[in-house]
Parts: structure tokens; sequence; C-alpha cells
């Protein structure tokens, strides 16, 4: 009984000198759509929170949209010749 006593003054003691552990907050706003979220409504996907499964779907759509279109001026870029270059004969 007393080891049990002295362990949690241990933890008491511990913990004592640590802040507390902050809870997160729950998400207001849809991701993709900016709608209010209620509790029950929630969508979650990939570490965000949607309004619902057309949302996220919409979202993922736009994301992959993105990549796309930045892969492709990537290689636009790469492609380009340097000015300082002399192109070839």
């Amino acid at each position: 009984m007393a080891e049990t006593a002295e362990k949690k003054a241990d933890a008491a003691q511990e913990t004592a000198g640590r802040p507390p552990k902050k809870k997160k907050s729950r998400p207001t706003n849809c991701v993709q759509s900016n709608k209010r979220i209620r509790r029950k409504d929630w969508y979650y996907r990939n570490g965000k929170y949607f309004a619902n499964k057309q949302a996220f779907k919409l979202y993922e759509k736009q994301e992959a949209e993105k990549k796309v279109k930045a892969a492709a001026e990537a290689a636009a870029k790469a492609a380009e010749p340097k000015p300082d270059e002399k192109p070839a004969s």
C-alpha cells in the first residue's frame, strides 16, 4: 500500500513541472466548402475535416488537378532553353 502511494506522489511531482496538455480544438469549417461542421457530420480523411463525402471528393479532385498543373509547368520550364546557351545546330 505504501508503495502505490509513493508511486502516485512521484508521478504527481513529475507532471507538476510540465505544462498541461492542450486539447485539440474541434474544427469549425470544412476545408473544401468552408461550411460549418457539426459533430455528427464530420467526415475525416487524410488529416482534414470535411462537411461530407462529396466535399472530400471535390477537394481530392482539385488537389489532383493542382498536382498535374504544377508538373506540367515544371516540365515546360525544364524544356525551355536558357538564354545563356546557344541552340544546337
